[in-house]
């Protein structure tokens, strides 16, 4: 089965959750009404924080401003802020050929499976000079994420939860920045990179975190960018170049291979909208 997750993430009726829309307010309030010092330092430091269910996004994008607000007023620098309205995450498993069965968690469930699918914390660094055509960063991250397979034959789904350290990349190019003077918008490109090294796990087989490849992701994102570069909206994608499970894997010495023909496609599309605080 072949899954596709779309949220809706700043738009809280959705599915008759109407008080959902108070986190993403409060964050944007809270942004609107903290002044921040106008850039004098194009450089970036603070806490990364990211998340696919509704709630928990909203919740580390909150707790990020709070973080980065007192950083960027002490370095005369910038808080970025960004609003994921859109996400949609395509995967599929295969199993020789036979398509696996593949669930995610909720993204507007309350268990702690729907709650913490998808999270990632860490610190990222970067620069971005207020006139530059080319801005830089990198980021470190811990990272979790759950989901179910129900392997041919079951009846059952079984759950897999992976953690997992993350370091990554990028560059965003504006080669038409001087459009900007005539028109207030020019186009935007981002392009970036990621290695995944997954250092806990537990499943059906047993912990042994063998059963599990790591492996590089790459981004691409292209959008506008206006308000004097202030402001931007970007179409993204992240995609994944490896396959999850490990098909040299063997738990009793050669004799069974689980995962000898498996494949599986992870991709990740979001429409992400970024501001930047400032006097």
């Amino acid at each position: 089965m072949i899954i596709k997750r779309v949220q809706l993430i700043m738009f809280g009726t959705i599915y008759g959750i109407k008080h959902y829309v108070v986190v993403p307010i409060v964050v944007l309030l809270l942004g609107c009404s903290v002044p921040v010092s106008a850039q004098e330092n194009p450089w970036i430091f603070g806490l990364y924080t990211h998340g696919y269910h509704f709630l928990t996004g909203n919740v580390l994008e909150l707790a990020r401003l709070l973080v980065n607000v007192p950083v960027s007023k002490a370095t005369d620098g910038i808080v970025p802020i960004d609003i994921v309205p859109l996400n949609l995450h395509y995967m599929s498993f295969k199993d020789n050929g036979e398509h696996v069965d593949y669930k995610m968690g909720n993204p507007y469930g309350f268990t702690s499976y729907d709650l913490f699918n998808d999270v990632e914390a860490g610190l990222k660094f970067g620069w971005q000079g207020a006139e530059s055509l080319v801005g830089a960063y990198m980021y470190g991250a811990y990272c979790i994420n759950q989901h179910k397979t129900r392997f041919l034959g079951n009846l059952e789904y079984d759950k897999h939860k992976i953690q997992s350290w993350k370091i990554g990349l990028g560059v965003r190019i504006s080669p038409l920045r001087f459009l900007m003077d005539d028109y207030d918008w020019c186009p935007i490109v981002e392009l970036g990179t990621s290695y995944v090294h997954n250092f806990k796990y537990k499943g059906p087989n047993g912990s042994d975190i063998d059963q599990l490849n790591n492996g590089m992701r790459t981004n691409y994102a292209i959008g506008i960018l206006f308000d004097e570069g202030e402001q931007s909206l970007l179409l993204c994608m992240d995609m994944a170049h490896y396959n999850l499970f490990n098909k040299n894997y063997t738990p009793d010495g050669g004799f069974w291979y689980p995962y000898a023909n498996f494949k599986n496609q992870d991709y990740y599309f979001s429409l992400r909208y970024s501001f930047t605080l400032d006097n």
